[in-house]
């Protein structure tokens, strides 16, 4: 080989490394940015229809966007989500994997930003789900759950997902243990006043990527507190306003709302 083909050679390849060093990655701003947006599209499918099929799509695209460096926290959160959908639509047996993954990539999430109301107020709820699993359970988790709260309500008491979780844990809790249906409903009503005065607290993600799930679950957790009360008009009309909100709800339509007739 010639000294100038020599040279050549050695130019493309320097040319070649250089043009990959400022290619954008796969994990740069956009790409992550559509990959949370593909994911949200799809945890909001798979909630409403409670297709764990797609529940596990969408958490596949939130685990790749976590190689972020800005939107990791929210990943984290989405995957916590993700798996938090989950428990409900998957077998007995692993739904207590599904609380642990939570519980974990939203404690990751606050580290990655601490005191965040979101991922605390989700964090309580988890909590909440493996504290009513026993005696044993309760004594481990409501804790954990009560202090996540507590962090979620001083760092945003007026934020719907905050109120919804304040809401379920007194609905939720024995009242030997501080629990009060009556408040845990008001709780509930407060969510859905801001959900309906404030047009960004939506039933879906933003186009920020910030959570706004819980309008039509207040709802539906309204529904079933006064069905736990044999109130089965107002019931009704909450299951009804669940399906206004979120059209084809799985969970209110095919569980709750048959519930309600079976009752009555």
């Amino acid at each position: 080989m010639s000294s100038s083909s020599s040279v050549s050679t050695l130019a493309a390849s320097l040319l070649t490394l250089l043009l990959l060093t400022l290619a954008p990655s796969a994990t740069s701003a956009q790409p992550v940015d559509s990959l949370l947006a593909r994911g949200t599209d799809l945890l909001e499918e798979g909630t409403t229809h409670g297709d764990p099929a797609t529940l596990q799509q969408a958490r596949s695209l939130f685990q790749r966007a976590t190689a972020s460096d800005t939107l990791a926290a929210v990943s984290h959160y989405y995957i916590g989500l993700a798996d938090y959908r989950l428990i409900d639509v998957s077998g007995e047996d692993q739904q207590e994997t599904y609380m642990d993954d939570a519980a974990k990539h939203l404690e990751k999430a606050l580290e990655l930003r601490a005191r965040w109301a979101e991922a605390n107020a989700l964090l309580a709820l988890v909590y909440g789900r493996k504290a009513g699993q026993g005696m044993l359970s309760g004594m481990r988790y409501g804790p954990r759950a009560d202090n996540r709260l507590e962090a979620a309500k001083a760092a945003d008491a007026d934020n719907p997902r905050v109120l919804i979780a304040e809401g379920i844990s007194l609905i939720n809790k024995p009242s030997m243990w501080g629990g009060d249906k009556d408040l845990g409903l008001k709780r509930l009503q407060e969510a859905i006043r801001e959900f309906e005065e404030n047009a960004t607290a939506s039933d879906t993600a933003s186009k920020s990527l910030e959570p706004g799930w819980g309008h039509a679950e207040a709802y539906a957790w309204i529904g079933i507190t006064h069905a736990s009360a044999d109130r089965f008009d107002p019931a009704r009309n909450a299951f009804q306003s669940a399906l206004s909100v979120r059209p084809e709800y799985a969970w209110v339509e095919n569980v709750l709302m048959p519930k309600l007739a079976a009752a009555e």
